[in-house]
């Protein structure tokens, strides 16, 4: 296989997830604070050193830990920021929401754009939230009004993140910067949302092999990919419209979830569409892959045959991938590393030459 993942974050991350207006659709990590988390049982218990509640100190640790978390793990301002038409991200809006940020219908004006909203600390973004209400929305799905988020926003898999995380995710987003944007209402087929997802049962989620050599790095890394980061998310097939459990679990981290080249905006080289890889390890996937090749796919962007990791995947020195710790993206090698092999080979694959 020549990627390690396609567009691991995308259209189903964060999309249509908390803004503060209810009429509209709802950076060097190796010098962030070590808070990676013990997962050796499914009972996640926090590795990170005590600290007196309350001081600066402590203020200051939380809102690193949620800007690290935001920006490298979920890497939510690939959805929520704009960008410009360099495709930089436009800095002076950074997680403020992006007003169609995808288009499954260009032709029509009245229907197909999804938008994200803003997350900034302002009152068209979160200001005016309560921390429990924010919470609700990125681990229940639940708006403050108590309509539902659409499930392409992986509150159910976020649902999962442990409390100390969800409380630093918080800290971070009120201390941003507040940037004036209401966002555009999402059209149809977007909305409405008859219930919410069910968060997804862990026991469902692939464990490390049993015989794994090092199984405690690798439950770090199952925390990183099926809690925090939506790797779970964007390489698990869909389900179909209007079932249950927005994926087929049985079928985690085995990848085929297509994300259409011109929806997102993505160059004309590119397959028309490109689906998310297995990132098991089957001859279909990522066979013969250390826990090396798939860091350096992360940080660097570059696979294990030298190609370049293709978009929308965040991976590359300048994206948010490339901000992630070495050892948190060395735990996520090892959880990739440790899956069983399954088989599933996909329509086509995008693979982008390295240049000279």
């Amino acid at each position: 296989m020549g990627t390690l993942a396609v567009a691991c974050f995308s259209l189903s991350l964060w999309v249509t997830a908390c803004g503060d207006d209810d009429k509209a659709a709802t950076d060097v990590a190796d010098t962030a604070p070590d808070t990676r988390v013990d997962t050796t049982a499914e009972t996640q218990v926090e590795t990170t050193p005590e600290t007196t509640p309350d001081t600066e100190d402590n203020e200051a640790a939380k809102i690193e830990r949620g800007r690290y978390i935001i920006e490298n793990v979920a890497g939510c301002p690939d959805c929520h920021t704009a960008r410009k038409a360099d495709g930089s991200f436009d800095t002076s809006k950074k997680l403020a929401g992006v007003d169609c940020f995808v288009d499954i219908d260009p032709t029509n004006p009245d229907f197909g754009c999804v938008s994200t909203p803003n997350l900034t600390n302002h009152a068209t973004g979160l200001m005016n939230r309560t921390d429990s209400q924010i919470k609700d929305m990125f681990q229940k799905g639940v708006r403050p009004d108590g309509k539902f988020l659409n499930s392409f926003m992986p509150y159910w898999v976020t649902g999962n993140i442990n409390e100390a995380d969800a409380d630093a995710m918080v800290t971070y987003l009120r201390s941003t910067t507040g940037v004036d944007h209401t966002v555009s209402p999402n059209q149809a087929p977007w909305t409405p949302v008859a219930a919410a997802a069910p968060v997804v049962d862990l026991s469902t989620i692939p464990m490390p092999r049993a015989d794994y050599s090092d199984k405690a790095a690798a439950m770090r890394g199952r925390y990183l990919a099926a809690n925090i980061g939506s790797c779970l998310d964007c390489h698990t097939q869909a389900t179909a419209p209007g079932s249950a459990e927005p994926k087929v679990w049985a079928k985690a981290f085995q990848g085929s979830e297509p994300f259409p080249r011109d929806a997102f905006g993505l160059p004309p080289f590119l397959p028309e569409t490109i689906y998310s890889a297995n990132l098991t390890p089957h001859a279909s996937g990522l066979a013969g892959w250390t826990v090396a090749d798939v860091k350096k796919a992360l940080k660097e962007g570059v696979s294990k045959d030298g190609t370049l990791v293709c978009p929308p995947m965040p991976s590359g020195p300048n994206s948010a991938f490339g901000g992630l710790s070495d050892a948190d993206a060395t735990d996520i090698g090892h959880f990739i590393v440790s899956l069983e092999a399954q088989e599933n080979v996909l329509p086509n694959a995008c693979s982008i030459p390295a240049g000279p």
